[in-house]
């Protein structure tokens, strides 16, 4: 846990992965939005938490966790759009003007095209503290953490500490948050040239977390080798340890 450590986290790394079933004594999500019953109460309570097709009840939330893609793209590119008043008709929510965070539907469905989709599949999702998961040897294949903008800093600089490419290391999209948090940095891993994602940026899930906070999600291939640089890189540095101290002394100084 050399990062974690390095980087002072107050919460838990999360392992997230994928088993025939729900795990014995698991936390099973019951609302509408999986984020704060997977991913928030296994960074912030050190919980294993699972859940299958039939505990999620968001449809961005079955593409976000790897159960099969939206139901439709066109509908939510509609919904996530400035929607014209001759198709308001249509929306789910009669009368609705959309989320007006597209300039238009041909502009969401743009973006939205780099969010890969994956066949449904009858099993679950994990979400459990990394070093539990670890030592079982649990077949993880995303490693994601909550930071606040210092530690984010310090995690995007590590992610491209060895890196022989051009561009960042990591990457924005704009997309729900469970995406951000699992099915983009799980397609992230079949890359030869992996990034990861800096996510929570969806408005809506933004409610649920310290409004300083993001998340940073990595395919695991990715976070291992981040792990076995971090003792020989700045994090070892006295630098890095004074610029920690003045984030934490200094997070509520107006100046």
């Amino acid at each position: 846990m050399a990062i974690a450590q390095l980087i002072d986290l107050d919460s838990h790394p999360v392992a997230i992965y994928r088993t025939d079933s729900i795990p014995e004594g698991a936390s099973v999500p019951e609302g509408h939005c999986g984020i704060p019953p997977l991913f928030l109460m296994a960074a912030k309570k050190g919980k294993t938490c699972a859940a299958d097709r039939a505990h999620i009840f968001c449809h961005g939330a079955v593409s976000g966790f790897g159960f099969g893609p939206i139901q439709s793209r066109q509908r939510s590119a509609w919904s996530m759009s400035v929607v014209p008043e001759e198709a308001r008709a249509e929306m789910h929510h009669a009368g609705s003007g959309g989320q007006r965070e597209y300039a238009d539907c041909e502009a969401a469905l743009a973006q939205m095209s780099e969010i890969r989709d994956y066949p449904g599949k009858n099993d679950a999702i994990v979400f459990e503290p990394l070093e539990t998961a670890e030592a079982k040897g649990a077949p993880i294949e995303v490693v994601a953490l909550l930071a606040d903008p210092t530690r984010l800093s310090a995690l995007m600089i590590l992610a491209g500490y060895d890196k022989k490419t051009p561009g960042s290391a990591v990457k924005i999209l704009h997309a729900h948050a469970c995406q951000e948090i699992y099915i983009i940095p799980k397609a992230e891993g079949d890359s030869e040239d992996p990034h990861a994602i800096l996510g929570m940026t969806d408005l809506y899930a933004r409610k649920f977390i310290d409004p300083d906070k993001f998340s940073f999600a990595a395919p695991y291939s990715l976070w291992k080798r981040m792990e076995s640089n971090a003792g020989s890189s700045f994090l070892a540095m006295d630098k890095w340890a004074k610029a920690l101290g003045k984030a934490g002394a200094g997070q509520h100084n107006n100046l």
